[in-house]
């Protein structure tokens, strides 16, 4: 069953299709979405979240324009992924970064954790096709910090439907059929 949450999503230049911060009840989280139009932008580019360790995604259409794609990553710190992607990635229309909002910061492992399951999740979602060559490993983590990135995760899965981005959610299960019917 899924627990009722709340989204405080701040509009940060006045635009509610430019920069959006959005922070969840309850959570360390934080997102940044943007369109790729705004990253040329100070106020984009120089956040000082992007300075941050943190996974991100790249969504825009695909090149057949049928449908969106996906491209999920992460950084240590995000804003040169982000730059790189900004010159060789042309297909993005808007990204999403997730890092932290307190001192307690996500490190490399954390992330490439993160990144490893969207990507698996996506795939097996099979609602998106994804530019990323390859299913990067889970990296070694404890036991607790294991359980602190799936909680994480399962933060950041609630929040991106509110957010428009459905990649990551299984079809449902058709019922089964009833025997001697």
């Amino acid at each position: 069953m899924n627990e009722p949450f709340s989204l405080r999503i701040f509009v940060a230049d006045g635009d509610p299709d430019g920069l959006r911060i959005v922070e969840r009840s309850n959570w360390v989280g934080r997102a940044l979405v943007f369109p790729r139009a705004a990253w040329a932008q100070p106020s984009v580019a120089d956040r000082s979240e992007l300075q941050q360790t943190g996974v991100y995604l790249l969504l825009g259409p695909r090149p057949d324009g049928e449908g969106d794609m996906l491209y999920v990553g992460e950084g240590d710190p995000i804003r040169p992924r982000l730059e790189s992607h900004y010159a060789q990635k042309d297909f993005w229309t808007r990204a999403i970064g997730f890092t932290t909002t307190t001192a307690v910061q996500l490190n490399k492992a954390h992330v490439q954790f993160l990144e490893s399951r969207l990507i698996a999740l996506a795939r097996a979602a099979k609602r998106l096709p994804l530019d990323n060559a390859n299913q990067p490993a889970e990296p070694s983590l404890s036991e607790a910090d294991r359980a602190d990135m799936e909680v994480f995760l399962g933060h950041m899965l609630g929040m991106l439907p509110v957010l428009g981005v459905h990649a990551f959610e299984q079809a449902p299960k058709a019922p089964a059929a009833k025997a001697g019917l």
